[in-house]
């Protein structure tokens, strides 16, 4: 029982401590972000999911630092936050945190089971409904992802599972194109297409896309996570996009083939790489490629962002910080006074000596503490004269 209980309380402490770390590094990335507003999309998305690996790695230490002390009550974090001089906060932290524990570990199965699913569902597609694809594709494959660097093997297939060009695989990457693809975009439009997808398997996206969502799984709570995992995916998107121009194709050809493809797609498993990507972003994607994307501002999302996470670093911590210890506010409010004696330490050795003695032969009155009584007292405590 009571590793059970250190168990979810240092869970709890955990949980209660990713809110403000998440939020800090949000508000890190936003300000690095604006920093740099010329950066690359790659250097966004890296920057992105480098900090939400962090954080779930601050949460994972967090964790295992309280769990390992005996007394998890006594440390909050590893950012040295304590409030163990406020015993009616320890108290009811001590309560609430167990019981919040138990309901995200019940909780906690919902998310992992859709992980569980979707990973299933990635190995299904790779395996099954395949057929071999014309030759001049896979020669095309071969010769671009050499130009590009790729040292790994890739295969291409099409599949009857898949509704868009899809990524799947880090050790052995597989593109995977539905043949309405091949039968309603131009050569021209699918060459595009599948330096899209090579782009995501220089990039390493499907190896950094299965950490992410399993982090999203785990702290599944957690608004900053989500929004961590918007940028990433968004970003990279765009970064694969800008290595599809660096390669001189027409820029309308890819938007019209990307918009061709959204309209046959259906809903993507998070864990396989798309080349439409998500819908929401798409528009925006067609708007950069074509060229007409509106002047960069500091818009109220952005900004509202922020303030989130500034507000939530702020109230967490003043929760934790700002209750001043009851003990040390009693010891000062002590009355000031000076004792009208006071014995010399040769009088009060003296005094232990004696009772000593009066033990010893009498046997009847018994040998006082070692501590002396807080009314003798050789100098007045310094705390009344600092205090005052």
């Amino acid at each position: 029982m009571i590793g059970q209980a250190n168990f979810l309380q240092s869970l709890g402490w955990a949980v209660l401590n990713s809110l403000w770390q998440l939020a800090l590094l949000w508000v890190i990335y936003q300000i690095i972000n604006g920093a740099f507003r010329t950066a690359k999309s790659s250097f966004r998305s890296s920057l992105a999911s480098s900090l939400l690996i962090s954080g779930f790695a601050w949460f994972l230490y967090t964790f295992f630092s309280v769990y390992s002390i005996n007394s998890p009550g006594t440390v909050i974090s590893s950012a040295l936050i304590g409030t163990e001089g406020n015993q009616q906060l320890n108290d009811w932290l001590h309560q609430s945190l167990p019981i919040a524990s138990v309901l995200y570990l019940v909780l906690l199965v919902l998310p992992l089971l859709h992980f569980i699913r979707n990973y299933r569902y990635v190995q299904v597609i790779r395996k099954f409904g395949l057929t071999k694809i014309n030759a001049n594709w896979r020669m095309f494959v071969t010769n671009v992802s050499a130009r590009m660097g790729i040292s790994k093997k890739v295969s291409i297939w099409v599949s009857e599972f898949v509704s868009s060009p899809v990524t799947v695989g880090f050790l052995k990457p597989v593109i995977l194109v539905p043949l309405a693809a091949i039968n309603h975009l131009t050569p021209q439009q699918l060459e595009a297409v599948l330096l899209h997808e090579l782009g995501h398997i220089k990039r390493y996206d499907y190896l950094v896309n299965l950490i992410i969502n399993f982090i999203q799984s785990i702290l599944y709570f957690n608004p900053f996570v989500k929004a961590f995992v918007r940028i990433v995916e968004r970003e990279r998107e765009k970064s694969c996009d800008e290595m599809v121009l660096q390669f001189q194709y027409d820029s309308h050809d890819y938007a019209t083939a990307l918009l061709a493809l959204e309209k046959n797609s259906l809903d993507s498993k998070p864990l396989a790489v798309a080349a439409s990507g998500k819908k929401n972003d798409l528009l925006h994607r067609v708007e950069i490629i074509m060229g007409v994307q509106k002047k960069s501002a500091l818009s109220f999302n952005k900004l509202a962002g922020l303030m989130a996470g500034l507000l939530c670093v702020i109230a967490l911590n003043a929760f934790l910080l700002f209750s001043k210890p009851g003990n040390d506010n009693r010891a000062a409010s002590l009355p000031e006074w000076s004792p009208s004696f006071s014995f010399s330490e040769a009088e009060s050795n003296t005094f232990n000596n004696t009772a000593e003695t009066i033990e010893l032969s009498s046997g009847i009155i018994n040998r006082p503490e070692q501590k002396q009584p807080e009314v003798i007292s050789t100098v007045p405590s310094l705390a009344g004269f600092i205090s005052s």
